[in-house]
């Protein structure tokens, strides 16, 4: 049975499907920092990670807020880079459906869905909420994680009390603020790292 990683990135980037592609920062409200935190979420040397599933929820204007998740076990024809990255993410858009999600292209799953509501979905899981001022992920045992991140701008404090309320526990990766695609690396790098000890 397949022991999944899940990562949450809060966004951001605007939810209008006609994206500017040559503009991923200005016009798209950041959807750069998404793309490249799918990219490091799933892509490993000559492969997609398999094990991911990877959400995220636009806060963007017009039409706020649209859920976004990606299953690394059906992904399929999406490139690394944030261009075609982005270009997916516009597919998925252009498909939002208020009353039943839809699976816009292989493994790209969309909907309107509240962040609650995502919580409550996956109160199965463990929640770790990325924090400089957190535990050290060193003294920690992650289990059927669920990471939670913002973009260039953090989680709300209703955010992360509602996290907190469902049990989330706030780890760090050390006292220098990351990039929020870094922190996804090195939150995968740590995984795989105990993974082959374990073996």
């Amino acid at each position: 049975m397949t022991t999944y990683r899940h990562f949450y990135l809060k966004s951001n980037a605007k939810t209008k499907p006609d994206i500017n592609l040559k503009d991923l920062p200005g016009a798209a409200g950041r959807l750069d920092i998404l793309a490249r935190c799918i990219n490091s979420a799933f892509w490993i040397s000559y492969g997609i990670r398999k094990n991911v599933i990877f959400h995220t929820i636009l806060h963007g204007e017009p039409n706020p807020p649209v859920y976004i998740r990606i299953e690394g076990d059906k992904l399929k024809k999406v490139s690394p880079d944030e261009r075609n990255i982005a270009i997916f993410i516009g597919k998925a858009l252009k498909r939002v459906d208020a009353d039943k999600e839809i699976e816009s292209t292989p493994g790209i799953f969309v909907s309107k869905k509240s962040f609650e509501e995502l919580l409550k979905e996956n109160s199965n899981k463990n929640f770790y909420l990325l924090d400089e001022n957190g535990k050290d992920i060193k003294n920690m045992e992650i289990k059927n994680p669920f990471f939670f991140l913002g973009d260039n701008i953090d989680l709300s404090e209703d955010e992360k009390n509602l996290l907190y309320k469902y049990g989330a526990k706030a780890i760090s990766l050390g006292k220098i603020s990351y990039l929020s695609s870094h922190c996804i690396t090195i939150l995968n790098w740590w995984m795989d790292r105990n993974e082959y000890q374990e073996d």
